[in-house]
């Protein structure tokens, strides 16, 4: 009877279930929920909170935070990340890096490429794992 159990048990990834929770709420209620775990798993908060960011959040972040990335995120790339997004949050984050740096951005930004839809993502997908190693070195918080 116990054997019969363990085969018919159902695996529930609740870590899983969470993170597609969160694609449906407000920062608030994910901070709410973060802090929630957070007391009685530090570790799954923090984790959770890696996989769960995204490259919209960048927005969240404050100017000084996103000038970090400027050290670690070529132009190229930060131009091609910046491809489809809001254009006022372009406007912010090329404002806060050098002239020569924001150039070389734009000049990526603007320039139509056969691969674009890919290279977009993968481009943030790049500047994701950057922030998450840095917020990991306690250089910012996400």
């Amino acid at each position: 009877m116990e054997a019969n159990n363990n085969t018919n048990s159902v695996f529930i990834n609740g870590k899983a279930q969470i993170i597609e929770m969160f694609q449906y709420m407000n920062r608030e209620e994910r901070a709410r929920l973060i802090k929630t775990i957070k007391v009685k798993n530090p570790q799954l908060a923090e984790e959770l909170v890696e996989q769960c960011f995204t490259f919209s959040d960048l927005d969240n972040l404050s100017d000084d935070e996103l000038q970090t990335i400027f050290q670690y995120v070529t132009a190229p790339v930060l131009g091609m990340a910046l491809k489809n997004v809001e254009r006022a949050f372009q406007r912010r984050l090329l404002s806060l890096a050098s002239r020569e740096y924001a150039e070389d951005a734009f000049r990526v930004l603007k320039t139509a490429y056969s691969t674009e839809k890919r290279d977009i993502k993968r481009a943030q997908n790049k500047i994701i794992e950057i922030l998450v190693t840095l917020k990991r070195r306690k250089q910012i918080q996400l």
